[in-house]
């Protein structure tokens, strides 16, 4: 098997708990779009490791804004491979309530520079589908006692 870099690696060094931690430590170095040529299993936990940042710095609706929330569909792929069907069916009931790639489309380019704006005003949903999407999120294993993690290193335990 060989590394996201192309080196060739000892799979019986490995668990599935050091490739996070190494992959951690190099993913940034690689534009997004290089991980879909990766190994499955390297792209699993790669775009759960961008999520679950994403989702621990900015929170859900930034995630819908930025351009990670363009690989929606990998990171729901990616709980569903780990075993996480409720963090996927969240994260995808909340990709229908508010499509990343048409959010991120809507940001609005017409505010002055440092004008407090909020989410809902930006992209014009109503507010009963904000409070929803809040809700979803707070159903999400970063809050919860749903640990992923476990599920991602035996996962990648077995890919090796």
């Amino acid at each position: 098997m060989k590394w996201i870099d192309g080196s060739q690696i000892d799979r019986n060094t490995l668990t599935g708990e050091t490739v996070c931690e190494k992959l951690t430590q190099e993913l940034w170095e690689y534009d997004r779009s290089q991980w879909l040529n990766w190994p499955d299993c390297f792209q699993t936990a790669a775009f759960l490791i961008d999520f679950d940042t994403e989702l621990q710095m900015e929170g859900i609706f930034t995630f819908l804004e930025n351009s990670i929330g363009h690989y929606a569909p990998e990171i729901i792929k990616a709980f569903r491979t780990i075993g996480d069907e409720k963090d996927a069916e969240i994260l995808s009931e909340i990709c229908r309530l508010a499509p990343p790639d048409v959010v991120r489309g809507e940001s609005s380019d017409n505010h002055q520079e440092y004008e407090i704006s909020s989410f809902q005003e930006d992209h014009a949903l109503c507010e009963e589908t904000v409070n929803k999407i809040e809700a979803l999120e707070n159903q999400l294993y970063l809050n919860t006692d749903s640990d992923i993690w476990q599920m991602l290193f035996a996962y990648l335990d077995s890919q090796l």
